[in-house]
């Protein structure tokens, strides 16, 4: 792909619906209309529902569906917790990219990829990545605070994921204390939140976030059909990646913030009022212990109350939990 493949669709992109000229776009990258016409071409090629009429120029119509970083930059470049992007066609995962772009690198970024190969989630999980229907990324941010507070991390992004997710979806989005998001009885997202940290201080979060968009229900195998779901399932329409994903980082960045500045206490009845848990009798695993019981209140902690059904009671920062 030419070196001006990214600015060009950029340049159509955000003219959508409106047709530009070749001339403006060689005057924009100053190089020729010739070379111009040579990279739309090849974005036709690679999928790109481009009209060209002459005397009018080029008009984009629709992406396939893949990320271009050239529209994923200017997202980007609007939220001060990020600081550059990385983005892949296809990776093993996003998180074991984060950890690899970590060695020697002192920024906060995101890592972006149309497919993982090797996706996981919480307890070592596989988390099924398919090529061009969700987002999948990892995004490391750079926290100045102490370990005490990073349980309560999950909590705060897990409302800024709800958030976006519930502005697409006809439906309530809800989340799985701690940090898995539903529609209903079906899970449409996931995300792993770990830590790099050397012995006084915390270097480095990676949160990776798994997120079901575009799936219809032939995507889904029969091993987790069942209780899986999209945000397309949910939706009128075909969801917008970039539009999610501006929304997604907005939300996200809104809770980062909040998270640096005010105690969970702030957000308690907030969080409280989205969780999906309540009066219902639940199986729960902690450390290899399993028990039946009700959950009944999250203290000011961020940790999970339980009462058994031999009526002990459990307060849990991390749970295995079965809907």
């Amino acid at each position: 792909m030419s070196k001006y493949s990214q600015d060009v669709v950029r340049m159509l992109y955000e003219n959508q619906p409106n047709y530009i000229s070749g001339q403006f776009i060689a005057d924009q990258l100053n190089i020729s209309r010739a070379g111009v016409k040579k990279i739309i071409d090849q974005l036709k090629n690679d999928g790109c529902d481009i009209e060209s009429v002459n005397h009018k120029g080029h008009q984009l119509n629709a992406l396939p569906d893949q990320w271009y970083s050239g529209i994923v930059q200017p997202i980007v470049k609007d939220f001060d917790s990020i600081d550059q992007i990385e983005v892949y066609n296809s990776v093993d995962s996003t998180q074991t990219k984060a950890k690899k772009a970590l060695v020697g690198n002192k920024s906060s970024f995101l890592i972006l990829s149309d497919e993982q190969t090797e996706g996981r989630g919480r307890f070592n999980r596989n988390w099924s990545s398919s090529k061009g229907k969700g987002l999948w990324m990892s995004l490391v941010l750079r926290p100045n605070v102490p370990f005490a507070m990073i349980p309560k991390f999950n909590l705060f992004i897990a409302l800024g994921i709800r958030d976006a997710i519930q502005q697409f979806s006809n439906d309530r989005v809800a989340i799985k204390w701690p940090n898995d998001i539903y529609i209903g009885k079906k899970k449409i997202c996931g995300f792993l939140t770990e830590m790099v940290a050397n012995y006084d201080a915390i270097e480095a979060i990676i949160c990776g976030i798994g997120i079901n968009m575009n799936h219809v229900e032939d995507d889904f195998n029969d091993e987790i059909r069942h209780i899986a779901t999209s945000m397309r399932l949910h939706a009128d329409d075909k969801i917008n990646r970039y539009d999610f994903l501006k929304i997604l980082l907005y939300e996200i960045n809104k809770r980062y913030k909040q998270f640096l500045e005010q105690p969970f206490e702030k957000i308690r009845e907030e969080y409280i009022a989205a969780t999906n848990m309540w009066n219902r009798q639940l199986r729960f695993t902690e450390n290899g212990h399993q028990f039946i019981g009700e959950a009944f209140d999250i203290d000011q902690d961020g940790f999970l109350l339980v009462k058994d059904d031999e009526g002990n009671l459990h307060r849990l920062m991390s749970a295995d939990i079965d809907l």
